[in-house]
């Protein structure tokens, strides 16, 4: 069972380094491009947050009813500690094509649907096409 919770922790650890990675993007080009506010950030980041939010504490209170609480706190605090920058070196860098291709995919899908803010999606676009010239000999 100890294996098994060690290996739920490093799936939360992986989904931890990517949110952080996809949301450093998410930052920088909105820092970049001034009025994109939030309509940069898809809505997949945002449930990826909340899962965060909820599956850390969780975690904790799973690890209290297979192992003692300090050694579920220990576990957790290592996983954290130790597996998100382990495991994030191994997902997309910030700002790799990867997240922007990611954010570009949900820009189109919702100016596709319409809507009151399109215009202004619109616009976010093409900053950020202009910010970002699709290169295929740029590796990242």
């Amino acid at each position: 069972m100890l294996i098994l919770y060690i290996l739920l922790l490093g799936l939360l650890a992986a989904l931890t380094a990517y949110t952080r990675n996809f949301q450093s993007t998410v930052i920088e080009l909105g820092q970049q491009i001034t009025v994109a506010g939030a309509s940069l950030s898809p809505w997949h980041q945002s449930l990826r947050t909340v899962a965060l939010v909820i599956a850390w504490p969780a975690a904790i209170g799973l690890g209290m009813l297979f192992v003692a609480w300090w050694k579920a706190v220990a576990l957790v605090v290592g996983a954290f500690v130790l597996l998100v920058p382990v495991i994030g070196s191994f997902t997309p860098r910030p700002l790799s094509r990867h997240y922007r291709n990611s954010i570009r995919a949900d820009l189109e899908r919702r100016i596709a649907r319409g809507g009151r803010d399109a215009a202004m999606l619109g616009a976010t676009l093409e900053r950020l096409d202009a910010l970002n010239p699709t290169n295929p000999a740029d590796p990242t």
